[in-house]
Order: C-alpha cells, then sequence, then structure tokens
C-alpha cells in the first residue's frame, strides 16, 4: 500500500568536520559541481535511501578525500532555511578527530577537484553553512 504524506520532505545529508588537533587544521574540500563550484566545503554529501546518517557521512567522506574513519561525534542537525540553493536540505554534521600522521593521506575523489588542510584561524570562505557548523563543533 503506497503512503501518500501532506508535509514536504526535505532532501537529507551529511557532512564532517575532520580536524587534527595537534596542527589545529580541519580538512576541507574544493567543490568540483555546481551550487558552489570551486568554493571550499566540508566533506559530505546526500544520504542514500535506507543508510544511517553516520554511514553516509564516512561514505562521502572516502569518496571525497580517500579517507575511511572510525567513530565520529554528532555534532548537530543543521536545516535552516536558505542553506543549500536547490531547496530544502537537512544536514547531520559529525566530527572525526584524527592524528596528524592522516594529513599527507588525503586525496581529491569524487565531487572534489582539491582538497587542503586549513588553519582554524584562518578558513577561507565556505560553501552553504559550513562556517556555522565548524562554529557548532567548538572549533
Amino acid at each position: 500500500m503506497p503512503y501518500t504524506y501532506d508535509y514536504p520532505r526535505p532532501a537529507f545529508t551529511a557532512d564532517a568536520v575532520v580536524y587534527c588537533a595537534e596542527v589545529h587544521k580541519i580538512l576541507l574540500i574544493n567543490r568540483k559541481n555546481p551550487p558552489f563550484e570551486q568554493k571550499w566545503a566540508l566533506p559530505g554529501g546526500f544520504i542514500e535511501k535506507n543508510e544511517l546518517p553516520l554511514n553516509g557521512c564516512k561514505r562521502e567522506l572516502e569518496e571525497e578525500t580517500g579517507l575511511l574513519l572510525t567513530g565520529g561525534q554528532l555534532i548537530g542537525v543543521f536545516g535552516e532555511e536558505g542553506r543549500d540553493p536547490r531547496g530544502w536540505t537537512v544536514s547531520v554534521a559529525f566530527l572525526f578527530e584524527v592524528d596528524k600522521s592522516l594529513l599527507e593521506k588525503t586525496r581529491a575523489g569524487s565531487d572534489s577537484q582539491e582538497v587542503g588542510w586549513f588553519s582554524i584561524s584562518t578558513l577561507p570562505a565556505l560553501a552553504f553553512d559550513h562556517l556555522d557548523i565548524i562554529k557548532s563543533a567548538g572549533l
């Protein structure tokens, strides 16, 4: 029996804040595709049907940066109007703390044309509401 709903449904995404405390840097990707093409952003993307948010976050992180990480601490849920120009999008963000040995193991992947580690004190202009997400992580 098909279900119908009177309520709109948002797109569902997950974002990863990958932080190295030893050097006070976070991992960003340079976006390959619109929106915000060629802008820096947190690794992340759309959750697949029946995929748990944390699993989707880890999958997107690996696809975009080559890092396969364990753990992940919930930062929060972000769904403010206008956060994504494609429409109503709700994102679940997770924090991953890594050792500095992983800094050299990242590579650009599916939706990223470049990856980089940036000092928390000198972040570039970021896509979407990713600066708000970073601030919510307490960094």
